[in-house]
């Protein structure tokens, strides 16, 4: 009488010597964050927040109860914390985080609820700890990482790359940022600190080759105004410096406050020492035009940048090219504007020794 093949080997590959292997686990949900949170609202307003049958969950959602995509989303909102039960339960109920969730008193308080709740899955912290943030490596190389590091089999390797990535854009947790726990004026700086110290200063984005540059961002990390909404500095890290900085061939830094604006010495260490910065003179933020003054005392490169209808700042404007973005930061603005960015960069860095400076201006002899 044949063996009754275990759970375990079930749809799995079989191996050199006829045996059936194991079929790999998976240590993550298949379901993003986005999607787990659906329960959670569900159970709040359909049902006001009391335990209530997948079955009824699941049409609440618009899904049937017997579906694989009811079955994952279901098991993420369990995984990240958020439920009691699962689609073969008798019930779903909401866990204390998952009420917290969803009757959060403001905006802010359900950000970090969210967050708590990717804590919950521990593989998504550690990778987002080893590689100091959201942007992982071309797949060639994340997979060597994710299996010796991570124990994740390669067959999961690109599920898994999509998913974390897919939940770090859900959090607003941008490419290469700390693991501080808190927000900075919009900015989102990962998990707790009880994963990984904080630091001054964080890593955005590596050149496509090896060239040693480095390029200091400063700009605002918090709107103080009503004319840009809340988000819009990250995104315009995000999106448009950090991009161009990259193609100019520039490992592209800035600073990491942790919600303070008081300003480390790690920082102007790296404002000082970093082969050329790049200065956003939105807003006229006070911290950046202190940070300015002090580079252009070092008489060292600066490539000044604003959005459009920023006012002008002393005679910084008349004297230096500042180049303006579009405030819109559309995904058609932004194509358009992360190029000549680059060139921004670029021709600020090969005219370094040409150009002259601010410094260089004011002290230049007055004529006879």
């Amino acid at each position: 009488m044949a063996k009754r093949m275990s759970a375990k080997t079930v749809n799995a590959g079989s191996s050199g010597g006829g045996s059936a292997a194991a079929a790999p686990r998976r240590a993550f949900p298949r379901a993003s964050l986005e999607e787990a949170v659906r329960i959670p609202q569900i159970l709040k307003d359909k049902n006001g927040g009391n335990p209530w049958s997948p079955a009824e969950v699941a049409r609440g959602l618009d899904l049937s109860k017997n579906t694989n995509n009811f079955f994952y989303i279901a098991a993420a909102a369990r995984d990240f914390g958020l439920t009691e039960g699962g689609r073969d339960s008798a019930q779903i109920a909401l866990t204390d985080l998952g009420r917290d969730l969803v009757y959060a008193p403001s905006k802010d308080a359900e950000s970090q609820l969210k967050r708590k709740a990717f804590q919950n899955v521990d593989l998504f912290v550690r990778v987002l700890d080893y590689y100091k943030g959201s942007r992982l490596p071309e797949m060639k190389y994340l997979g060597n990482t994710l299996e010796k590091e991570f124990n994740i089999h390669r067959d999961h390797h690109e599920e898994f790359s999509e998913l974390f990535k897919k939940n770090c854009e859900y959090l607003g947790i941008g490419e290469g940022y700390g693991t501080g726990g808190s927000t900075s004026g919009g900015r989102t700086t990962g998990v707790s600190a009880e994963h990984s110290p904080a630091r001054d200063t964080v890593t955005l984005a590596e050149p496509e080759s090896e060239t040693g540059l480095t390029c200091f961002v400063i700009m605002p990390f918090r709107e103080r105004t009503d004319r840009y909404a809340q988000g819009f500095f990250d995104e315009v890290l995000r999106s448009l410096i950090a991009p161009a900085g990259r193609k100019a061939g520039f490992t592209v830094a800035t600073a990491n406050r942790q919600g303070t604006e008081v300003i480390h010495s790690t920082i102007i260490n790296d404002l000082l020492n970093a082969d050329l910065v790049v200065a956003d003179l939105t807003e006229h933020n006070p911290n950046v035009l202190f940070e300015l003054g002090m580079r252009m005392a070092h008489d060292k490169p600066v490539a000044l940048i604003r959005a459009k209808g920023t006012g002008p700042v002393f005679d910084v404007d008349n004297m230096l090219r500042v180049y303006e973005y579009d405030p819109n930061l559309w995904a058609s603005t932004v194509e358009r504007d992360q190029p000549k960015v680059k060139e921004h960069i670029e021709a600020t860095w090969r005219n370094k020794d040409k150009q002259d400076t601010y410094l260089k201006l004011l002290r230049r002899d007055p004529k006879p």
